[in-house]
């Protein structure tokens, strides 16, 4: 039984559109780019992931995971709900898919290991693991289109009735590191205070 990480990145030239005020266009590149290399990092550190494809929204997007070696496709129509269904039409083989946000910026394997650790071995389930404002870090299904992806505002609660209506377990996973989802000029400050010493722009 395979589960395959997805991760999205949106195209790096529209990415953190609500940091423009604080951070310039190559800073926020910057910033996304290191924030995708730690969480790819961390889904290879997981030994439950098997695979991981980045879902790119550009070229330049699709240049962060080639560089990390894992697989990449881009997808450049806009929106989340399209990048998610070309990856599911592509991970249709795994038992299991975990899409996880790319700007968690405090995520380490540990995070991802306590989403494993707490759904059964085996069996249909969902697991969301909820960020701070109510979205979706992290999205555990098996079988991966046991339930749709209903990500936008509030899709952390979205995820877990779509579970309810479905009638498959649903477990929530509360965690930091899958809840600081970055997107805020004052979580710049938190990021800045945090232990590692290769932060990029929010040390500036």
């Amino acid at each position: 039984m395979t589960t395959t990480a997805i991760i999205p990145i949106k195209a790096l030239g529209s990415a953190k559109g609500r940091l423009a005020a604080t951070l310039t266009p190559p800073q926020r590149r910057e910033l996304v780019t290191w924030m995708a290399h730690r969480v790819i990092a961390a889904c290879r550190d997981c030994a439950a992931i098997d695979d991981i494809l980045v879902v790119a929204g550009d070229q330049a997007a699709a240049a962060i995971g080639q560089d990390a070696g894992v697989r990449t496709m881009v997808v450049d129509v806009p929106g989340l709900g399209v990048a998610l269904a070309a990856a599911e039409d592509c991970t249709t083989d795994a038992a299991a898919t975990i899409v996880v946000a790319a700007d968690l910026a405090a995520l380490t394997s540990a995070d991802l290991d306590a989403v494993f650790a707490a759904v059964p071995d085996d069996g249909s389930v969902v697991a969301v693991a909820p960020t701070e404002d109510g979205g979706t870090g992290a999205l555990l299904r098996r079988p991966p289109q046991v339930i749709a992806s209903a990500y936008g505002p509030g899709s952390g609660r979205a995820h877990r009735q779509l579970a309810e209506q479905a009638g498959v377990a649903c477990v929530v996973v509360q965690r930091r590191g899958l809840a600081f989802d970055l997107d805020q000029p004052d979580q710049l400050a938190a990021l800045a205070l945090g232990d590692d010493a290769d932060v990029p722009c929010p040390r500036h």
